[in-house]
């Protein structure tokens, strides 16, 4: 079993009946477990009088095929886990091979089944009929309880071929049921309601065998009223699940009935399901140009039973706005006072009317206040708005990653009805601040020169760096906090400011969203539609009404919600005919904007007033909409944000890139090291032109792509059949794509300052495509799954660092600039450019100059003549070779005291491949540690050596952690740290590759 980084499968396969060795004492422990409980329930009983109060029940679930109870064959043999009192079981009938094992987890006195009859084809260890009855997990998925109860036997789910050999799990229908007992108190409450969070997706909710609701959306949070359905104290609840992929093709054929809402099916090259745009569910889950198909099922969020009279607190909102203008300069003395709005949303007991009660709102211990109040309440629901203003210095501002700190309060809001008999509290973090998305016209008496798009907080125009996230995993159960947190901290600690939610995955978890506030991370979020046209029958539009406001009502009070977004590419795909919408392109028109304008930014706007609000991502902004919401070209260059995917010019130039407002999306593919690949292939797998390596190629013509690209500037490695080469052609993979987007991103750093005579520049923001990888496979990440930094995200720690030296050659003159986003000048700095030979270590000609670096700004502070300042026609002849294939640059910039003011930088005149550059021997003079320092409690540090001038040097290291530097160019020693995330005792084993 190839292990995985979530640490959610390592206890999933034990082998062997261990229940039989341990069902003894674990039904002993049960036991007494039940006595004791039962006598401490007693006791409280007889001291405590009982008070109205809402109740909530917990439980567990199980799955079956079809309506009722399935009747399977087959010897049944029980795993027992023991988690409480109840019994929980998860069972299916399908055509698998191998000995069927029953997990049954004891919890409460609560039974679970997971059941499904299915029928799959394939090995030899395929039984017909055979009875599987295993252990469920809520919440959870089909695909991780079938896994953890060795029903799928093929090892992890990103193992070789594992997403075609598991989709048959997609393609059945599959129920999770539960039995439980209630205190008969319940049904005295006003109102009893199962409450589900998160339901993935087309399900039937039973109570006792009767319906009592129905979901069709994963990101809709469902209210089931289910007081008439509870007969004495036992509660029999079943939520089946219809198969994803069969709703979605059903949803498809219904609407074909009138017009098809294309595509019919992704791009071949993804090799995944149909439809993903007719069911409201992870987009993603259906397979991308980066990832595999699992349309999971399952209960993926929490669920309750809930029994209240009055008011049940489910979410609070919050904005703030200052009462005094803010600097366009931070100051961090600077505390405003701030009028402040909270929205306390509630389910209430009864449909309409009006109830009287109490809410005592506290925030930290600065302010407190009880408010009576008489909620109106509509359809079930209510919000009760309250506001107060805080005084100057009682709170201090929120800042994004950069900029200051990032304080955060707690907001509370507690509910109480008349008689105090009832009560429900809900609580937030709040980060006080202010966002704005700028889109005045760069000339004011030339509106054709366009628009700004430009991010403002607490007053500061800022600069986006960042990226773009994409699910950490197919199944969003694998995803654990301590992962979340290690990819988006990993952002943070690269100078990021900006992320981007992409809207072809999920509305990431409320951990997700607390740990971009804690690390000043702000998000642009996508609402959860891409690269497709949809569907905009009354039903669609009703759950995407819900979708909407849902999310942004759980959403909206974090500090790092940057602005809403409606979709991806989805003006893009129709203005350019992706899907063959040109057939009938003002019918394809009316439904974008039934849906996106209508729908969507009507209730996105209705339900929050406090953040930005954008259509589609590209989008020309208001000019997009000034055009119909449909602009003629929604990648123009001087409006709104753009993105930019060229696999055919020479990406280390970088001449096609366009001088945009925004780069929202922009990168290059690249593989994980070998480590990351061996653990889901074999060794037959381990050549570029494997069946594997296709398979594991999603984007259309990928392969050929990349080749391309690398070849442009680097040898291609024979293939010859050996590890090493295939090693070989995974380095160069991440070589390309480090060097590539470092050469973009610089790019749209220096445009930040500069206009040219076309309008063209104020470049605002760089969010390079993509983070994180959601498997092990060829993708566009900096981060590959499991958390390994790919050279290119050492490379973004320093093309994002605060100040950067950015160097370009244009008509045989070396530019270079400056790009500055402090918001302070920095005054006698000494700014060195070294001319270094391939075969030299030592430089060969020196340039310097004393620079003022100005605040927030980019720059141009040199411009060096290659053959009069450089002199590279007298320093950098060889033989036959040109100039440029002798010579490269690096570039210092020094503090007054020798201390750097920003990373060193080099630029390469010529291509590798064509480089007068001999072999170099790379060797490690010494490694020393651990010791604690404030990146890792286990820093090595060590000394590189090389012999020759070396590029692209890479470190690994069979330890999880992170190096100071990597992938470097060496002109002499360079000194790394390595910071591992968990205790290592021993020193490291550190691969080099040049």
């Amino acid at each position: 079993m190839v292990p995985n980084p979530l640490n959610r499968e390592r206890e999933a396969r034990r082998e062997g009946p261990w229940w039989r060795v341990y069902a003894p004492v674990l039904l002993c422990v049960a036991v007494m477990c039940a006595v004791a409980s039962y006598l401490a329930y007693a006791a409280y009983a007889s001291t405590h009088t009982s008070h109205d109060t809402i109740i909530m029940i917990e439980s567990n679930w199980s799955l079956r095929n079809g309506n009722g109870t399935i009747h399977v064959g087959g010897t049944v043999a029980d795993n027992v886990i023991n988690k409480g009192s109840e019994e929980l079981f998860l069972s299916a009938a399908i055509s698998v091979g191998g000995t069927v094992a029953d997990n049954v987890i004891n919890k409460g006195s609560e039974e679970l089944f997971l059941s499904a009859a299915i029928s799959v084809g394939g090995s030899a260890d395929n039984v017909i009929n055979k009875a599987i009855s295993v252990g469920g997990t809520v919440p959870g998925g089909v695909y991780t309880d079938l896994l953890f109860a060795n029903v799928l036997k093929g090892g992890d789910f990103y193992y070789r071929y594992n997403d075609f050999e598991y989709r048959w799990v997609a393609n059945d229908n599959w129920t999770y049921s539960t039995t439980f007992d209630v205190d008969p108190k319940l049904v005295e409450h006003e109102r009893v309601a199962l409450i589900f969070d998160g339901l993935d997706t087309a399900a039937e909710v039973l109570v006792n065998s009767k319906t009592v609701g129905e979901s069709n959306n994963m990101f809709v949070r469902y209210v089931f009223d289910v007081k008439d359905y509870l007969e004495g104290t036992t509660v029999n609840l079943d939520v089946a699940f219809r198969s994803p992929a069969e709703y979605a093709t059903q949803k498809y054929n219904e609407q074909a009935v009138n017009y098809i809402v294309p595509p019919k099916c992704v791009d071949p090259a993804f090799k995944g399901i149909c439809h993903a745009n007719h069911i409201r569910k992870m987009q993603a889950s259906f397979s991308w140009d980066w990832g595999p198909a699992f349309a999971n099922l399952g209960i993926w969020k929490d669920w309750h039973l809930v029994g209240w009279n009055s008011l049940l607190v489910k979410n609070i909102m919050f904005a703030a706005h200052p009462t005094s203008a803010l600097p366009s300069v931070p100051n961090h003395d600077f505390k405003p006072g701030w009028d402040v709005t909270v929205k306390v949303l509630c389910d209430s007991a009864i449909e309409q009317g009006q109830m009287e009660g109490s809410v005592y709102v506290s925030l930290a211990d600065i302010f407190s206040m009880k408010y009576t109040v008489t909620a109106v309440i509509e359809n079930y629901e209510t919000m009760l708005t309250f506001n107060f203003t805080l005084e100057e210095n009682q709170v201090d501002m929120w800042w994004p990653n950069g900029y200051g700190s990032q304080p955060l309060y707690e907001l509370s809001a507690v509910w109480k009805n008349t008689d105090q008999s009832e009560e429900s509290t809900a609580s937030v973090r709040v980060g006080f601040r202010t966002v704005d998305l700028n889109q005045d016209y760069v000339n004011e008496t030339d509106p054709t020169k366009g628009r700004h798009y430009r991010v403002i907080v607490n007053n500061v125009t800022m600069f986006m760096k960042g990226t773009n996230w994409i699910p950490a995993h197919v199944l969003p159960e694998m995803v654990t906090e301590q992962y979340t947190r290690e990819l988006l901290k990993a952002a943070a600690d690269t100078h990021q400011n900006c992320i981007r939610v992409w809207g072809g995955g999920i509305y990431e978890t409320d951990v997700f969203y607390e740990i971009a506030d804690e690390l000043g991370l702000l998000i642009w979020q996508d609402f959860m539609f891409a690269c497709s046209m949809y569907p905009v029958d009354e039903p669609f539009l009703e759950t995407t009404k819900m979708e909407i406001k849902m999310q942004i009502q759980r959403l909206q009070h974090h500090p790092s919600i940057l602005l809403w977004a409606g979709n991806n590419e989805n003006e893009a795909a129709l203005r350019g005919n992706w899907y063959g919408t040109a057939s009938d392109f003002e019918l394809y028109k009316r439904d974008y904007i039934k849906l996106y304008v209508d729908t969507i930014k009507t209730v996105a706007v209705e339900t929050d007033d406090s953040h930005p609000f954008v259509i589609s991502s590209p989008n020309n902004g208001i000019e997009s909409e000034e055009e119909g919401h449909v602009a003629n070209n929604p990648y123009s260059t001087l409006y709104g944000d753009v993105h930019y995917y060229n696999y055919l010019s020479d990406a280390w130039l970088g001449h096609a890139t366009p001088r945009t407002r925004f780069a929202s999306e922009y990168g290059f593919q690249s593989w994980p090291v070998f480590r990351t690949m061996k653990a889901v292939t074999t060794e037959e797998d381990w050549n570029r032109e494997s069946a594997m390596m296709y398979h594991r190629q999603h984007h259309p013509g990928g392969q050929a792509e990349l080749a391309l690209q690398i070849g442009l500037h680097m040898h291609m490695p024979p293939q010859d059949g050996s590890v090493e080469v295939y090693e070989y052609y995974l380095y160069l993979s991440q070589i390309h794509q480090a060097v590539a987007i470092k050469t973009e991103t610089e790019f749209y750093r220096r445009a930040m300052s500069e206009l040219n005579e076309k309008g063209e520049g104020y470049t605002s923001g760089a969010l390079y495509w993509q983070l994180n990888d959601i498997w092990q496979g060829a993708s566009w990440a900096s981060i590959e799954y499991g958390g390994r930094w790919k050279m290119l995200h050492y490379y973004v720690k320093k093309f994002f660092d605060p100040v950067l030296v950015s160097m370009y050659v244009e008509n045989e003159k070396l530019f270079v600039y400056i790009v500055s986003d402090l918001v302070h000048p920095v005054d006698d700095l000494r700014l060195v450019i070294d001319l270094h030979r391939y075969d030299k270590k030592e430089r060969v000609r020196n340039i310097s100059d004393t620079v003022i670096v100005s605040p927030s700004e980019a720059s141009l502070v040199m411009e060096l003549d290659m053959w009069q300042d450089l002199q590279m026609d007298r320093l950098c002849t060889y033989d036959l070779y040109d100039e440029e294939d002798v010579c490269f640059v690096v570039s210092h910039l020094y503090h007054s005291d020798g201390s750097l003011a920003a990373p060193d930088n080099f630029h390469l005149f010529g291509k590798p491949k064509d480089a007068f550059l001999p072999h170099a021997t790379v060797s490690l003079d010494s490694i020393s540690g651990p010791t604690e320092t404030q990146h890792s409690n286990w820093t090595f540090n060590m000394t590189v050596k090389s012999d020759e001038v070396a590029l692209f040097v890479w470190l690994e290291v069979d330890y999880r952690g992170v190096f100071s530097d990597n992938g470097f160019l060496m002109t002499g020693d360079v000194v790394v740290e390595f910071y591992a995330y968990e205790e290592v005792s021993l020193k490291p084993f550190i691969r080099m590759t040049l």
